[in-house]
């Protein structure tokens, strides 16, 4: 898929906007001349010149062309479930991890997900269950960064 830089820009741009409006909320703390959106409103509002920049190119520079051009995989269904499965499961992760736990979650979807993608549901299964089990040592033990457990906790295996 490919889209026009006036799209493109006009995304940019309204993402801009938005940052800036919310980091405008952010309090300034007492004494300080310079609070927490300050850094967020100078990245976005070279982010909205940049998008301007885009916008003025797209217009200019490609008169008469589509705003979206769709690539040949999009007649193929099979080729599009699979695209779209990709941010379905990233989804439900959202949706189920925080009450369920990222120990079951992940590898559950990360399973379905390999399996739907390569067809292969037992090498699936092994990698789905080392590649888990990998990221969630990383995150909890190098980086110190908790993962969520849900109902983890509830069950004494030991």
């Amino acid at each position: 898929m490919r889209f026009n830089d006036t799209v493109l820009g006009a995304i940019f741009l309204a993402l801009a906007v938005f940052i800036i409006v919310s980091a405008s909320g952010f309090h300034t703390p007492p004494g300080q001349k310079f609070g927490p959106g300050f850094f967020p409103t100078i990245v976005a509002s070279v982010m909205a010149a940049a998008a301007i920049g885009l916008i003025v190119k797209g217009l200019v520079g490609r008169r008469g062309a589509r705003l979206v051009e769709l690539d040949a995989w999009f007649s193929q269904p099979r080729l599009v479930v699979q695209g779209a499965s990709v941010f379905a499961f990233l989804l439900g992760y959202l949706a189920f991890s925080e009450d369920i736990g990222f120990l079951i979650v992940a590898p559950l979807l990360l399973w379905a997900l390999i399996w739907l993608l390569w067809g292969h549901p037992m090498v699936a299964l092994v990698i789905a269950a080392g590649a888990s089990f990998a990221i969630h040592q990383f995150f909890v033990q190098v980086l110190l960064v908790p993962l969520p457990w849900g109902i983890v906790p509830y069950f004494k295996l030991f």
